[in-house]
């Protein structure tokens, strides 16, 4: 039998002042829901337990809370070690340090950080692959071992064991191999791409083909023109997690080098993604910039944001740049 969400709550806040208690933190507010989980915000302190289904963004969202709240001391529990293993390594590159806890039994003990991320040798492009894109105006693009042709940062082709795949999405692809599968792939590619530059356009208003991974149009209108950060290049990285869909919000990085010889990592999102800072900490780890460009929409710099950024123990700055859809 399921609990009603008021009875959920009630669990998790009583479960979170157990656990605070035993780690020896004075809890006495009311705790409040964060993204299925809870926390209980005290002077200058954030206690918060993360929820079991969304426990990968849970440091995100812990770390906007405290900066709404104007907290610096942070206490995370997870119930998942794994999770909190991968928590406990992003926040290493927070300052003030944000404590991690994994759940055991009726108290908690300090999560193990797990291993860093290493860079992944891309493997070369298959065979005519390049070729293909170029041909129809396609930027050629691999992450995390995958081949991609984007146009505007919006996939349109995916190199996959049984062939060229194209179309935007998985379903696409799917549904372009049984409505176009007598089709030339140049062909069927040419139109996938064209029919995303007349939507991916200023003004183009709310069409998903205009909406989808804004952060990654921005990063392409950067790596065109790098100058407009202060950079005299910038070529995309591997994020710091594989993205779970087209519509799942996901940091885009790229190294850049500065006029002064800098290496800069640099971060593009659009909107308020509780995942920005957590994961660019795990690119800091991988990549040892000198310093760290957050790149987002100026609409979207917002004083929490701004606070978490500044965590980083590293040089930081978020600036807003416009995208082409503006």
């Amino acid at each position: 039998m399921s609990l009603d969400p008021g009875q959920r709550a009630s669990l998790l806040g009583a479960k979170l002042r157990a656990l605070a208690t035993d780690l020896g933190v004075s809890c006495v507010a009311d705790p409040v829901d964060l993204a299925g989980g809870s926390a209980i915000v005290e002077v200058d302190t954030v206690v918060a337990l993360a929820d079991e289904h969304t426990s990968e963004r849970a440091l995100g969202q812990a770390l906007l809370l405290a900066a709404h709240s104007e907290a610096a001391h942070l206490v995370l529990f997870f119930d998942d070690a794994s999770t909190a293993s991968v928590a406990a390594r992003r926040a290493a590159v927070l300052a003030p340090l944000p404590e991690v806890r994994v759940v055991v039994g009726a108290g908690s003990e300090a999560a193990e950080p797990a291993p860093l991320l290493q860079p992944v040798e891309p493997p070369p492009a298959p065979d005519g692959f390049d070729d293909l894109c170029r041909g129809a105006g396609v930027d050629p693009v691999v992450e995390h071992g995958i081949w991609r042709g984007e146009v505007l940062g919006l996939e349109v082709v995916r190199a996959t064991d049984s062939g060229f795949e194209t179309g935007v999405g998985r379903f696409d692809r799917e549904a372009s191999s049984l409505l176009h599968g007598d089709l030339p792939t140049t062909e069927s590619l040419a139109a996938a791409a064209d029919q995303v530059r007349a939507r991916r356009r200023q003004g183009a208003a709310a069409h998903p083909l205009a909406t989808l991974a804004r952060e990654r149009w921005l990063r392409h209108d950067l790596q065109a023109d790098p100058g407009r950060i202060g950079l005299s290049d910038l070529t995309a990285v591997d994020p710091a997690v594989e993205r779970a869909g087209l519509r799942a919000p996901a940091p885009a990085p790229a190294m850049g080098t500065a006029t002064n010889g800098e290496r800069v990592l640099v971060v593009c999102s659009a909107g308020v993604d509780t995942d920005l800072v957590p994961a660019t900490a795990d690119l800091v780890l991988r990549e040892r910039p000198d310093r760290v460009l957050v790149v987002v929409p100026p609409g979207d710099i917002l004083p929490p944001v701004e606070q978490v950024v500044a965590r980083l123990a590293v040089p930081a700055t978020i600036v807003g740049v416009e995208g082409g859809w503006a």
